[in-house]
């Protein structure tokens, strides 16, 4: 259960991570929640003043070096170990290969990949030394929030998809590398959620309301959230491993 587990949670200034930290301190965890705008995790903190669980906020930049160990060692100093690592910091890209900005594709391999793969690393070398310390008696759990564009190749969005590609070969191959140690490690591939990050990235907004008339309802960051919760909630032999959630109504 997600009652008295520590959690470290990424990109929680907003959207799905948000909602994810939000779901967690509600339903009894403690969360360190890290995001770049420190203003808006002060303002999550302080809705999640009387919630079951506790939260402390750590703004920073995924992509700086140690990012992942500090936010770690931020909910050791504070609470003890982690047994909860949600990776939900990333940024979008609208455009084809030949008509999205090239100035911008060194950024969003940097933020979508290198930091998630550094993440991923921080958290697996971690929950396995727990584990070998505690002889793995508890389950330990590394989610990241990936795209259902990371598996339906979109030639109106190839750049930004080919980020979301790569996270299925990194989550796989740290799970065969951790499972003995009841680390689970889990992808979840969100179809279209409203939560502002289309907004963010630069996305057209028009093409957006078109596709939320056609798929409609979109999820919400809440639906991503319990998801999240439900697979953490598992019984420690239990592994729902790669999960792809779309809105009823989309198509691909």
């Amino acid at each position: 259960m997600a009652d008295g587990r520590i959690a470290v949670v990424t990109g929680a200034s907003s959207g799905i991570g948000r909602a994810v930290a939000e779901h967690l301190a509600r339903a009894g965890a403690r969360v360190v929640a890290a995001g770049r705008n420190a203003d808006e995790l002060g303002r999550l903190a302080d809705e999640l003043a009387a919630a079951p669980g506790e939260i402390v906020t750590a703004a920073g930049d995924m992509t700086e070096p140690g990012y992942a160990q500090g936010l770690l060692a931020t909910a050791e100093r504070t609470w003890g170990p982690a047994t909860v690592f949600v990776l939900s910091a990333g940024q979008g890209l609208p455009g084809t290969v030949l008509g999205s900005d090239p100035a911008r594709w060194r950024e969003l391999v940097e933020t979508n990949y290198l930091a998630v793969l550094h993440q991923l690393r921080a958290g697996g070398a971690e929950f396995a030394r727990q584990a070998t310390a505690d002889g793995g008696g508890q389950a330990r759990d590394i989610v990241v929030i990936g795209s259902t564009v990371g598996r339906q190749v979109s030639a109106a969005n190839p750049v930004y998809g080919s980020t979301k590609f790569a996270l299925h070969s990194l989550v796989e191959a740290l799970r065969q590398e951790v499972c003995a140690h009841n680390v689970r490690v889990t992808l979840i591939e969100p179809g279209f959620v409203r939560s502002g990050f289309q907004e963010a990235a630069g996305y057209d907004m028009a093409w957006f309301d078109r596709i939320a008339e056609e798929c409609g309802p979109l999820l919400t960051p809440d639906d991503v959230a319990e998801t999240v919760g439900f697979v953490i909630d598992r019984p420690r032999h239990v592994h729902l491993d790669d999960i792809r959630l779309r809105p009823t109504r989309q198509r691909a």
